[in-house]
C-alpha cells in the first residue's frame, strides 16, 4: 500500500540521516530555548512560570497579565520561526541535497516567510470550509444531533485529507519552486485511499510513541533525557518527511523503496 510505503520511507529517511537531522535541528532548537528563557526573564514572567502550583490560585495582578501577554505574543513568534527554520532546512536537505555545513543551517528568511504564508492560507481555507458544516450544525443540532455528529466526523476526515493533498505546496515553497493550489490538487488526484492509510498509520504511530514516552518519563533522573531528543527532533521531522516524500512522489515523480 502506498500510504504505508510513504510512512515507512519517511521514518527511514529521518533515522538514516540522523546526523544531518541533528545538524539541522539541534542548534536552532537550543537558540529558540535560550531566546524563550531570556524573553521570560525580560518580561518578568520567569518567576511566575517557576511558581509552585499552590500559587496559581492567587489573583494575578495587571503587571502579571501584561507580562504574560507580551511573553505569549513574542514566544509564539520565536517558536514558529525556529520550527519553520528547521522545517525549511530539512525540506531543502532532502529534496535539493543541500548538505548542512557545520551545526548552524542557513536562515533563509524568504523561504521561511513564504512557508508561513502558506500555512496561514491553508488555515484560512480550513476555516472557510468549516462554515457550511457550522451552518448545518445550527440548523440540525436540535432535530438530529446524532446525524450531525456522524456527518461532522466524516466531514472532518474529508477536510483533513483535502488539506493533506494541498500540503505538497509547503515543500515546494521551501525549495523555492512554488506551485499553485490547482497544481497541488491535480498532482495528488486519486490519492484519497493512500492518504486515509497514511492518516491512520501516522495516528497509530503517534499514539504508540506517546505511550512509550510516558513510560520513559517515569524513569527517575534519566527519563527526561531519554524522551527529550526524540520528542523535539525525530517525531516532528518524521511528520515533515511525510510531506517531503509526498512532494517527491506526486510532484517530482520520484520513486521510493
Amino acid at each position: 500500500m502506498m500510504g504505508w510505503r510513504i510512512f515507512r520511507h519517511s521514518v527511514r529517511m529521518v533515522l538514516r540521516n540522523f546526523q544531518q537531522a541533528l545538524q539541522i535541528a539541534l542548534v536552532p532548537g537550543v537558540i529558540g530555548m535560550a531566546l524563550l528563557v531570556g524573553l521570560a526573564m525580560m518580561t518578568g514572567t520567569w518567576d511566575n512560570l517557576q511558581a509552585p502550583l499552590s500559587d496559581l490560585n492567587s489573583e494575578p495582578t495587571m503587571t502579571d497579565l501584561s507580562g504574560f501577554g507580551a511573553f505569549g505574543v513574542f514566544a509564539i513568534l520565536i517558536f514558529w520561526t525556529i520550527v519553520f527554520w528547521i522545517v525549511v532546512s530539512w525540506h531543502r536537505y532532502v529534496l535539493l541535497e543541500e548538505m548542512p555545513q557545520g551545526w548552524l543551517p542557513p536562515f533563509r528568511a524568504d523561504r521561511i516567510l513564504a512557508y508561513f504564508g502558506l500555512i496561514l492560507m491553508l488555515a484560512l481555507i480550513t476555516m472557510v470550509a468549516m462554515i457550511p458544516f457550522g451552518i448545518l450544525l445550527g440548523i440540525m443540532a436540535q432535530s438530529a444531533p446524532g446525524l450531525v455528529v456522524i456527518g461532522g466526523f466524516f466531514y472532518f476526515i474529508a477536510l483533513v485529507l483535502c488539506i493533506y493533498r494541498l500540503s505538497v505546496m509547503l515543500p515546494a515553497s521551501a525549495i523555492g519552486q512554488p506551485i499553485t493550489l490547482a497544481t497541488a490538487w491535480n498532482k495528488t488526484e486519486r490519492t484519497f485511499g493512500t492518504l486515509i492509510v497514511l492518516f491512520i498509520v501516522s495516528g497509530i504511530f503517534q499514539i504508540i510513541v506517546q505511550v512509550i514516552f510516558g513510560l520513559l518519563m517515569a524513569i527517575p533522573v534519566i527519563g527526561l533525557a531519554l524522551v527529550l531528543i526524540p520528542s523535539i527532533l525525530i517525531l516532528p521531522l518524521i511528520n515533515v518527511s511525510i510531506l517531503t516524500t509526498m512532494y517527491g512522489i506526486y510532484v517530482e515523480g520520484r520513486d521510493i523503496d
